[in-house]
Parts: C-alpha cells; sequence; structure tokens
C-alpha cells in the first residue's frame, strides 16, 4: 500500500506545486491558474511558484480578506499540469484517500474518508470533508486525492482551523476572486455593494455606492474611508454602480485617485493610492514574535445579541464591536441604548468591527 500511494503522489508532481515563498502547497486549477489558501492579514501581489521545472516568479490574480484562498498567475506551459477532478459522492466511510503536499518539499498523507459536512469559511459556507487525520499547517494548500489521482478537496484556511474544501466549493471560491467586487477588495480592503432602494433613501444618497465593508491595514482604511459612506464620484466622475469602479484595479496612468464620498449629509474628499505598496502600515501592526494585537480602547464589545431580533438578522454576533452610530463615535454607552431603542422612529445606520474586519449595516 505504502508502495502504491508513493507512486499515485508521484504521478500529481505536475499538479501539486509548492508556493515556496509563502510556505505552502498549491493546485494547479486550470491551464494558467494555480489556486492556494489564504493565511495573511493581505495576500501578497506577486510570489513565487515552483514545480518539477524549477522555480518562477508568478503575480496574483484574485485574493481580498473575505476569501479563504488566493489565485495565481502562471504560464499554461511549463509543466502546470491541471487537476482531474473528482467527487467525494463516489466515496463510502473508510476508503482510502491521500493527501499530497509540496511544501519546502514534496509529501503525502495517506488518511481514510469519513464524511462531508459543512463549515462557514471565511463567512461563507462551504464543504469539509472530514477523514482520519487533523489537518495542520504542513497541509496548507495541499489537495485531497482518491486512488486514482482524481481531485477531491483543496485544504484551505477556515477562520482558526483548516479544512479541506470540496473542488465544487473551491470553484465557486475561485470564480468569486475573479469578480470587480473581489478585485477591490484584494486592492483597497474594501466590499463595495449598490445599496437597496431602502438604504438609498436612508442614507439621501440617489447614486453612488455603498462601502458595505473596510479591512483594517489597507488602502481605503488608510485614507479614511469608513463603512457607511457611499462613493458619489471618482476623479470628478459621477459613480452610480460598483460596475462602474473597474479603473481602480486596472493598470493606469494615475498614482492616485480622487474620491468623494458621502458621510451623513457632507461630501467629502479623499485621495486614495492605487498601489498597495503605499502603505505598508498592515506590517508594522505585525510584532515581531508574530502576534497581532487587538485594540479594545474604543467601541463598545456586544455580549450577546437576542435570536430573532434585527440585530440577529442583520448579522451581529457577541464578540462584535459597536464603534459608531450614524457616523459618530460610539464613546457613550448611554447614548447608545437611547439610539437603538426599541421605540426609536427611524433607522439607524451602524459601524461595527470584528477581527480586522469593519462593516456597516442599517437596522430599521
Amino acid at each position: 500500500m505504502a508502495q502504491y500511494f508513493a507512486t499515485v503522489a508521484s504521478d500529481l508532481e505536475p499538479t501539486v506545486v509548492g508556493v515556496r515563498g509563502l510556505g505552502r502547497s498549491g493546485i494547479v486549477w486550470v491551464p494558467g491558474l494555480v489556486v492556494t489558501t489564504r493565511l495573511e492579514t493581505r495576500f501578497p501581489d506577486a510570489t513565487t511558484v515552483s514545480n518539477t521545472t524549477g522555480e518562477l516568479g508568478v503575480a496574483t490574480v484574485g485574493s481580498g480578506p473575505h476569501l479563504p484562498l488566493a489565485t495565481l498567475r502562471v504560464p499554461e506551459a511549463g509543466g502546470f499540469v491541471p487537476a482531474t477532478r473528482g467527487a467525494t459522492t463516489q466515496l463510502a466511510a473508510g476508503d482510502w484517500t491521500l493527501f499530497v503536499s509540496n511544501r519546502g518539499r514534496r509529501g503525502f498523507t495517506p488518511a481514510t474518508y469519513l464524511a462531508t459536512s459543512e463549515r462557514r469559511c471565511a463567512g461563507q459556507i462551504v464543504g469539509d470533508v472530514a477523514t482520519s487525520i487533523t489537518l495542520t499547517a504542513e497541509l496548507a494548500g495541499a489537495g485531497l486525492f482518491d486512488l486514482d489521482g482524481r481531485l477531491l478537496a483543496v485544504v484551505l484556511a477556515c477562520d482558526e482551523r483548516y479544512a479541506a474544501v470540496p473542488v465544487g466549493d473551491v470553484d465557486l471560491l475561485v470564480r468569486r476572486a475573479a469578480t470587480l467586487h473581489s478585485r477591490l477588495a484584494h486592492r483597497y480592503g474594501m466590499g463595495l455593494i449598490d445599496p437597496t432602494p431602502a438604504e438609498r433613501a436612508y442614507l439621501d444618497a440617489p447614486t453612488g455606492v455603498l462601502v458595505r465593508e473596510v479591512w483594517t491595514g489597507y488602502l481605503a482604511d488608510a485614507s479614511g474611508i469608513r463603512p457607511g459612506d457611499v462613493i458619489v464620484a471618482i476623479n470628478a466622475e459621477p459613480i452610480v454602480a460598483v460596475d462602474q469602479l473597474g479603473p481602480l484595479v486596472e493598470p493606469g496612468e494615475f498614482d492616485a485617485f480622487d474620491v468623494a464620498v458621502r458621510r451623513g449629509d457632507d461630501i467629502l474628499g479623499v485621495r486614495v493610492p492605487s498601489d498597495p505598496r503605499a502603505f505598508v502600515g498592515w506590517q508594522a501592526n505585525e510584532a515581531s514574535d508574530g502576534l497581532v494585537w487587538d485594540d479594545t480602547s474604543s467601541g463598545h464589545r456586544i455580549d450577546s445579541v437576542i435570536p430573532g431580533t434585527a440585530a440577529d438578522r442583520a448579522g451581529l454576533r457577541a464578540g462584535d464591536r459597536l464603534m459608531r452610530v450614524d457616523h459618530a463615535v460610539a464613546d457613550d454607552l448611554a447614548a447608545v441604548r437611547a439610539a437603538l431603542a426599541p421605540t426609536r422612529e427611524a433607522p439607524v445606520l451602524l459601524e461595527l468591527e470584528r477581527a480586522g474586519r469593519r462593516w456597516a449595516v442599517v437596522l430599521p
């Protein structure tokens, strides 16, 4: 059996590559594209990939703080062979599978299949293939294969643990990484949406796009953009929908963009650099011992959320921190309680923070 496992793993060498600059494995997903897992606060714009023919520098195609993976552009030739995909529905409990990795050196780990369940991964529900082994950082970005060499799952970092995410769910994540929304999140660390009619009415914003989320340490955060802002113009060009924001992620002549945002009753001008290297503050926030400290000096921590309430339906959870109410800093807890009283007659805009992600929600 050991010899058979070794033969299967050897046949997969052109498919399981090393992302050695980042200390993990990757899977050749389709011609010209490698999938790996995201472990960093911000995935780099370029790294190195190695296969049987050597090592080369590659560019990041898609990623973002809202995704557990990243996609890398590699040559369609050059020994990169896309994985043949299978499905766990073809397995029975107890069947042999094989984790194949390339993290500094090539390796494989046999495991028996147990079951496939669901779990939350970077805010999304994905499948989780359970096997007889516990997943660790040694298998980050590795592939789970059946004994015919068909890819069943990719090992991704999901919140505080690793999960073997089935190929169908990985494919959805890969497609999401290629969208304009994800490219904006990767470059600027902000999640943008077209507001609902009710949100437009409350925000008094007949045009523009809503900044739903901002991640700490990215260009948007460093430039002063906040969740709840409405982007109404870029370089004096009026903005109606997210689809107009393509120039922000395309190579061009602008070193920075002049962004006009509506914040409450005010229109503010914000200058946002176009090159992520213009801001490296997120690196400074990561101590040499590998720890990132949470600043508990601002906002109010939510102890619990009553099920079935508007706050619960809006996604608020215990441990979240309330930062602002209607764009005002939430310093006074008594004032916060009054603003959120059940007897209020108007909606209210909340800015919340969870693990470096700040987002805005309008409570009716």
